[in-house]
Formats: structure tokens, sequence, C-alpha cells
């Protein structure tokens, strides 16, 4: 990303009281202040190139260097986070004090530096920043040596290096903790949950190899509860998922400075409760924790499009599972404004679910060039194509097809789909094996025995499906039977949907 389109990026996402920051401090600074006025035009003004921003610039203010000053401006805002952020951080203000401890050194303050590394070890072990009290330990010593240890027994600096190996074993176990939590995320992201017993197999071994939490430590307990909800989720087993994502929960409310460096974190844990809900359709309490979402207050604009993105999704998905299309074009119209603005904030896969979940209330409203319209943005590029949710949005975008009437087109995509499934997976993915299979039958038959006979053995297959724990789970992010029923009994998608709910 250029250095110009990273200024927008950082001004478009400043919050109110940063902006107030921002205009305090430079009203401290003397000359020129070219600077704030480009501030001022890109914070007033929208501008779809860095192009414009400059011609505008160059043309309310001539003779001033757009360059110098985006460059200059860049510099000051970054500058002015930093300085908030060392203000509300703990491991900002941690890492501050270490510094400012070398200075008090190089100062012959011998005593007061040692003093305040005490301090700091102290903090950063309450707050557990196991990096900072390594680093503040390490600190203490060299300046010891090079005190050449005045005033210090062998039995004290054994007791200190002693401290050092421990904080050392514990970032060591943690490492790994994280470590394997971290792969299972990734294959999470981009392969999605097991759908053959050789991927369940692969991620069992990662859950083997998962150590037990570090005694007394709430950072590694973090750390292995994360694992745990994730291992319950690439495994489909949701109600143990959510058991544990209760508890991560609880140790968010317990422990908030936890979640302080991670933010992250926290969306993944309200989702992981979420995603839970849903899929155990436990929707009455999938609600009542949406209304708890809505009363948390967001820490920055990236925090705030998180949260906006998480109530679309599962606000909008709890009316789809249940037929009231309606509703959720209503939610659709209220939460868009905020959600296209930001999309580029979100990442690929979260750009494509906002996508599919249009498609799918366009489709459920019969509103099928909207549908279209709102899937070319994941299936005309190419960033989208290595995400398990892509194989969803290509099976949707025929279903699109389907309804729109162009057979021969679908007859092509399918047979380009069936070379996008694992030829080693025979007996697997048999929901989207099914699903074409009825998609390439073409037109439906005319006579209702037909048809009537047809939804029997497509049903029989929907069966299989549901009873198999590596299928079923496809169906949570879109219910393919519903859309099938709806055609072979001629009932609007909806109506289906809320038979099903009801029964």
């Amino acid at each position: 990303m250029a250095k110009a389109d990273m200024l927008s990026r950082l001004i478009n996402t400043l919050t109110k009281a940063e902006k107030r920051y921002f205009r305090m401090y430079t009203a401290l600074q003397q000359g020129n202040k070219d600077y704030v006025n480009l501030f001022d035009l890109m914070e007033h003004q929208s501008f779809k190139s860095t192009a414009e921003v400059k011609l505008a610039f160059q043309q309310q203010y001539a003779g001033c260097s757009y360059d110098v000053c985006s460059k200059y401006l860049y510099k000051v805002l970054l500058d002015c986070l930093l300085h908030l952020r060392l203000q509300k951080q703990s491991t900002a203000m941690l890492t501050a004090g270490i510094l400012k401890c070398d200075i008090l050194f190089e100062r012959s303050l011998h005593e007061e530096a040692l003093k305040q590394l005490q301090k700091i070890q102290t903090t950063a072990t309450a707050n557990e920043k196991q990096l900072l009290l390594l680093w503040a330990q390490q600190q203490e010593i060299q300046l010891l040596q090079q005190l050449n240890f005045s005033g210090i027994t062998a039995e004290e600096l054994s007791h200190k290096q002693s401290d050092i190996q421990h904080t050392l074993d514990d970032m060591q176990q943690i490492r790994k903790q994280t470590t394997l939590y971290e792969t299972l995320r990734h294959t999470l992201l981009y392969r999605g949950s097991a759908r053959t017993i050789r991927q369940q197999e692969s991620v069992d071994m990662l859950h083997a190899e998962m150590p037990a939490p570090v005694p007394e430590s709430t950072t590694s307990l973090k750390t292995h509860l994360l694992f745990q909800a994730h291992y319950h989720l690439a495994t489909s087993d949701h109600p143990a998922a959510l058991q544990v994502f209760h508890q991560l929960n609880q140790l968010l409310e317990t422990h908030p400075a936890l979640f302080e460096d991670t933010p992250a974190d926290h969306l993944l844990i309200i989702e992981g409760i979420l995603d839970s809900l849903r899929a155990g359709k436990h929707y009455e309490e999938l609600f009542s924790f949406i209304d708890k979402i809505k009363r948390l207050k967001s820490d920055g604009v990236y925090f705030e499009i998180m949260q906006q993105r998480l109530l679309f999704i599962y606000e909008s998905g709890a009316y789809i599972d249940s037929g009231d299309f309606g509703f959720a074009l209503k939610l659709l119209q209220q939460y868009a404004p905020t959600i296209q603005k930001n999309i580029s904030l979100m990442d690929i896969s979260k750009q494509a679910e906002i996508y599919l979940y249009m498609a799918l209330i366009y489709l459920g409203n019969e509103d099928i060039n909207n549908a279209h319209n709102s899937l070319e943005q994941v299936l005309q590029s190419n960033l989208y194509s290595t995400l398990p949710i892509y194989r969803t949005c290509r099976l949707v975008h025929l279903l699109i097809q389907y309804e729109l009437g162009n057979f021969e087109y679908i007859r092509y995509e399918t047979r380009a789909f069936r070379r996008h499934l694992q030829p080693d997976a025979r007996r697997s993915y048999m929901l989207e094996r099914t699903v074409i299979k009825f998609l390439g039958s073409g037109e439906i038959p005319a006579v209702t025995a037909f048809r009537t006979a047809l939804w029997k053995k497509m049903n029989a297959s929907f069966d299989k499906i549901r009873a198999d724990k590596y299928e079923r789970q496809q169906l949570k992010l879109f219910d393919f039977s519903a859309w099938i029923e709806a055609k072979l009994k001629r009932k609007s998608l909806g109506t289906v949907l809320q038979e099903k709910i009801k029964n």
C-alpha cells in the first residue's frame, strides 16, 4: 500500500479523541502548518484516489508541496497515536519505563534505575507481560554487571538468574501453545472445518501436541482455551465449542487487561459464541447475546466496523434461517452504509462473507439481479479463490443462474466445479455433489408426481448429509435443501424455511 493510501486509511480510522489530541498537539507547534490544512481537507471530504486528493490540495493551497505535507502529516499522526498509547496501555507504559531506566543509568542515576526496573518487573509479572518481564530482568542483570555487582551477594545473583530462566521456560511453553493455536486457526481460515477423515486426523494431531496450561498463568489458560474452542469448531462439535467460548468470555470479563494487546481475540470469542449458538439453533440465546454486543463500547473504528459486521451476519443469519427475508432485508439496509464504507478494513474472508449474506438476503427476496451483483464482487476476483467460503459462493451463484434459467451455463460451470472437489474424497462433499446433480438436471418437471418423487429422492440424500458430521456443517451457512424443496414444491424459499423452523 502506498504511503498516500496509508495516510487516508489512518485519517479515516481516527476516533474523536484522537482527532482532538491531534488538534491540541499541532496547536503547540511553531512554524508552517500546511500539513494541518491537508488533514482538514482529507477529514472533511471523500476522495476516490490519491490523485484526487493531491489535485484538490494543490488547487486550494497553491504553492504548497503535497508530497512534503503528506509525509510529514503521516509522521505527526503516528507520533500522536503513539503518545496517546503511552498514556493508556500498560505494554506501552512498561516499554517506555524500561527505556527511561536506560537514560537514568546513562546519567549515573544507578540506584533510581534499578529501583524503577524492580517496579517494572512487579507490574509486568502482575499483568503477565512475559516478554517485558524478561527484558527488565535482563536489563537489571546488565546494569548490575556494569556496577561490578556492587552490593549483591552470589546467592542473590543466582536467584535473579533463576528468575530469568523461569521466565524463559514459561515463555517457551506459551510459545508452543501459541504456535499450535496459530496453525489450527490458519487451517480453519483457509481449509475450513474437517470434511474428511484425513482432515480430522490432521487437527487431532495438533490437539494431541497441545500442552497443558502453565500453572497460575491466565495468558497460557487463554491460549489453551482458544485452541480448544477452535479445535471443536474444526471438528464441528459446536456444543463443546460453545462451552469453551463461554469460559473464555468469563475470563475476558474477569481479566480485561489480558486482552488489552489482542482486541482481535475479544472479537473471536464473541463470534465463536454467536457461531456456536446459531449452529445449535439456540436463537433465543443468540438474540440475547446480540443485545449484549450492541451495548459494547467500541475502542475505535476497526472494533466498531467488526462489531457492525458481527451484528449484521448473525442477526440476518438468524432471520435467513427462519425464512424472514423481509426483516433480513431491513437489517441489510440498516447496516450496509457503514459496512460498505469500511469494508476495506476487513480481511478478505470477512469481505466475502458479507457479500455472500447480501446475496442470500436478495435471493430470499427474489431480487435475483442484486443477488447476482453481490456475488460477482467475490467471483470476479482471484483474491477470494483460496477461501473455504468461496466454494459456497460458487454454489449459491449456481442457484442464482438456475433462477435466471441459464441452464447451459450451469452445465458448463458444474463441470468446472466438480474439478475443484478433492479427487481423493469420493464420499465427501456430498452436499456439493447433491446440489450440482439437481442443478444439472435442468428444468423442473411440470408433472406433480415427478416432482414429488424427485424431492423424496433428494430429501433422502439430504438426510444422509444432515446425519454426517463432516457434511451437515455446510448447511449452517445456508439450507440448500430448503431451496431445492421450494423449487420442487413450488413454494417460496421463505415459506419452506418457516415450516422447517416450526417443525
